[in-house]
C-alpha cells in the first residue's frame, strides 16, 4: 500500500483544475491531499496507514482529520485549540488523539478541504473535482457521499493556521475567489 502526499497551489486561484491535473498524473493509489498552511506531526504517515488498513476504510471513503481551525460549527475542530498558538500544545494533542481514538472514525457529511484522504478510484468514480466550483472540498463530499462515505478520522490530527491573522477567520475568503 502506498499514500501519495499532494499540497498544490495555483496562481489563477482554480484549485480544482490544477489538483485534477495533478491527481491524473498519480498511480492508481492512495493520495492525502493538504493545504498549504496545513502541518503534519511526525507519527501522521504511520498512523494515517493504520487506518487505512484498518477495516474501517473502503476504497470508497473520503477521510478527514481532526483539526484546530475551520469553521467552529464543523465536527473536525477542537475548539479550544482555535487560537492556541503554542506548537507544544498541538504536537501533545496529536498524540493524545492517536492514543485515544487510534483508527476509530465518525461520518459526517463533509470533509474539508485542509486535508481530504481517499483513494484515487474515487477520485475517478465521482469525476474529479468540480473545477467550476471555488469550495471544491464540499462538492467532492458531495458526491462521495452518492457512492462512498465522508469519515473522520478522530485518532488523526493537523494543524491548520486558517487565515491565522484574520479578524474573522470564517468570512475572510477573498484568497480563493479570482478578481474578474
Amino acid at each position: 500500500m502506498k499514500i501519495n502526499y499532494l499540497q498544490i497551489h495555483d496562481y489563477n486561484l482554480n484549485i480544482s483544475k490544477r489538483l485534477n491535473e495533478c491527481i491524473k498524473l498519480l498511480p492508481n493509489e492512495w493520495i492525502c491531499l493538504t493545504d498549504n498552511d496545513v502541518l503534519k506531526f511526525p507519527s501522521f504517515a504511520n498512523n494515517l496507514k493504520e487506518i487505512i488498513e484498518s477495516e474501517n476504510v473502503t476504497k470508497n471513503d473520503l477521510i478527514g482529520t481532526m483539526t484546530n481551525r475551520l469553521r467552529p460549527t464543523n465536527p473536525q475542530v477542537i475548539n479550544e485549540l482555535f487560537d492556541e498558538s503554542n506548537m507544544d500544545i498541538h504536537f501533545q494533542k496529536a498524540l493524545d488523539v492517536w492514543y485515544k481514538y487510534g483508527t476509530s472514525m465518525v461520518q459526517t457529511n463533509l470533509i474539508a478541504g485542509s486535508c481530504m484522504i481517499f483513494h484515487k478510484s474515487l477520485w475517478q468514480k465521482v469525476g474529479g473535482f468540480d473545477e467550476n466550483k471555488t469550495f471544491f472540498d464540499k462538492y467532492f463530499s458531495y458526491a462521495v457521499n452518492e457512492i462512498g462515505r465522508c469519515l473522520i478520522a478522530k485518532g488523526l490530527y493537523t494543524f491548520h493556521l486558517y487565515r491565522w491573522s484574520s479578524e474573522s477567520p470564517v468570512d475572510s475568503v477573498e484568497h480563493l475567489i479570482k478578481p474578474r
